[in-house]
């Protein structure tokens, strides 16, 4: 008598987040690529809610925020009574893996346990090869800051274009930005040894400007640390700003399907001694 045993081998994937979309993925890439500037550690959030990431740089002066709604993928598969749903990764070794990716590929995240996270790049032309990479999770305990900011004094939204060029000519004169905020005008100057660069923003050329009544308000900031907001700017057309005198200031890109990436950055205190 032959016995004959069939073995039948499972895969269970059950965390699995796929992004093909050519707008999205390169968005995506833009995310994963510059959050290194902040931190060498992040670590990413899934719920049913979709993906959170939120990190802070080692001077603690600056504050990222990404939320990327499920709906902003493909596809979002996610079991919150199985899957892991925090995972802690290298930064450094993330910017690595994204700067392989090539034009018309898709992402693809999956975890099929709490060690290693797995990245796929697919598809794209015919002389483009699948990739695939490990990368081994790590055990961060990061606690998620709550921050609410309402009634600001200023809102100014411009393109995401000019608004970085700027910041990369003031950086050649000094490490602040200075502005000045009048119902009538907004005026950006950076003031160092080498000399004084100012700028008289048109509010003909911005998209959106709005101030308390009789408001006459300036704000200092690092501009090493605006610059790091700036690293986003492809993501999107528009930037969003708020200035309070007593606040922080917030920086936003809006995608698609109410997910964004924000910024909250600290004023400098002036040292008049």
């Amino acid at each position: 008598m032959i016995l004959i045993y069939r073995y039948k081998l499972i895969l269970i994937i059950i965390m699995k987040i796929e992004l093909s979309d050519p707008k999205k993925v390169l968005q995506f890439s833009i995310i994963l690529q510059n959050i290194r500037a902040y931190s060498e550690h992040v670590v990413i959030n899934i719920s049913k809610k979709g993906l959170f990431m939120q990190g802070m740089d080692a001077s603690h002066c600056i504050l990222f925020e990404i939320k990327l709604n499920p709906t902003w993928f493909n596809l979002f598969n996610f079991d919150e009574e199985n899957d892991n749903s925090t995972l802690g990764i290298n930064t450094n070794v993330l910017h690595k893996i994204i700067a392989i990716l090539r034009d018309g590929q898709t992402i693809v995240l999956e975890a099929d346990d709490d060690d290693k996270l797995n990245i796929s790049f697919i598809g794209g032309n015919d002389k483009t090869f699948n990739k695939y990479f490990e990368i081994p999770l790590m055990d961060i305990n990061k606690d998620i800051v709550e921050i609410t900011i309402e009634d600001t004094e200023v809102e100014l939204i411009m393109t995401s274009k000019s608004f970085h060029e700027l910041i990369n000519q003031f950086q050649n004169f000094d490490e602040k930005l200075s502005l000045h905020f009048t119902e009538e005008e907004v005026s950006m100057f950076s003031d160092g040894i080498e000399g004084m660069m100012k700028v008289n923003i048109n509010l003909d050329d911005v998209t959106e400007y709005s101030v308390v009544e009789e408001l006459n308000m300036e704000q200092s900031y690092s501009l090493k640390h605006i610059a790091m907001m700036c690293l986003f700017n492809k993501l999107s057309y528009e930037f969003n700003m708020t200035f309070s005198e007593d606040k922080p200031m917030t920086g936003k890109y809006n995608l698609d399907d109410e997910s964004f990436v924000k910024f909250y950055l600290t004023s400098k205190i002036e040292d008049n001694e």
